[in-house]
């Protein structure tokens, strides 16, 4: 059957939409989707009956809508994970998100807005659907790097990037229920605290870093990082072969984001502000 929208702007939407993906992916607990503050309604995609995504529409002061796409099968898995995935989109899954846009610019455009925001990558179904759409960028706000621990070798800037009064040190690896962790920190001579540390989650082949919260650092300069990221992914190789690719998503960090262009490692997917234009209601 053809892909089916439902509008609905009843409060109660959200939970069950969330309840249903939940019962669907044999998840304990799905995020609720609502109500929130200014939440407009709820468009769902449906293919003979089954869920597969929705777009949630949210209005701001500024005639602006706001929505964020979302895949069902994705979206139970970044659950899973604890963190946003970054595979890459299946043809199904750009043909949903592009659908769930459209249709939320038409509801938009009916409730008067003259705007219609989402986020997402320009790689990824979200950017796709921009660029068939007619929607421009308009900001980016974080990025992902990436590297296969396989294949990677040090770049020649690398080699001068080491502090010499610095020594590489990496922790324990311990076992978590979503996967394995990997810590490496950098230890001054003679000391016991670090003066920064990367962390990486791994689950199956992909490791993982959220820049945010898994760098930590103290007065550490980009080479410093770099070497520190260096040897993650010579951790990884080493310790965690099945760890095929380390996926970094970096928050507008511009001392991580020369650590990891240092390191050798290749911006993969840029997370833009994407606005459509929306003409007036006919």
């Amino acid at each position: 059957m053809d892909l089916v929208l439902e509008w609905d702007r009843h409060p109660g939407t959200g939970l069950r939409l969330a309840n249903e993906l939940a019962g669907a992916a044999g998840l304990a607990v799905a995020e609720d989707l609502g109500p929130a503050p200014g939440r407009l309604g709820i468009l769902a995609a449906r293919r003979d009956g089954e869920l597969l995504g929705w777009a949630a529409l949210t209005g701001d002061e500024h005639a602006r809508a706001l929505t964020e796409a979302v895949y069902v099968s994705r979206y139970a898995r970044r659950i899973r994970l604890g963190h946003y995935d970054f595979e890459p989109a299946t043809a199904a899954e750009e043909a949903v998100v592009e659908a769930l846009l459209a249709g939320a610019a038409g509801q938009a455009r009916a409730l008067g807005y003259r705007v219609l925001r989402w986020r997402g990558t320009d790689i990824g179904p979200e950017g796709r659907a921009a660029a068939a759409l007619g929607a421009v960028a308009v900001g980016e706000h974080a990025r992902v790097w990436t590297a296969e621990p396989r294949t990677w070798r040090a770049p020649m800037a690398l080699s001068f990037a080491e502090p010499v009064d610095c020594v590489l040190h990496a922790l324990a690896e311990s076992t978590e229920p979503a996967g394995e962790a990997l810590v490496v920190a950098l230890l001054t001579p003679g000391s016991v605290d670090p003066v920064a540390s990367v962390a990486t989650s791994v689950v199956g082949s992909a490791a993982y870093i959220d820049a945010g919260e898994g760098f930590t650092y103290q007065d550490v300069d980009p080479g410093g990082l770099a070497a520190l990221v260096g040897a993650v992914i010579t951790e990884l190789h080493d310790q965690v072969p099945q760890a095929l690719v380390l996926r970094v998503f970096e928050h507008d960090d511009q001392r991580v984001r020369t650590a990891l262009a240092t390191a050798g490692l290749a911006l993969s997917a840029r997370c833009r502000d994407y606005e459509l234009a929306l003409g007036a209601a006919g």
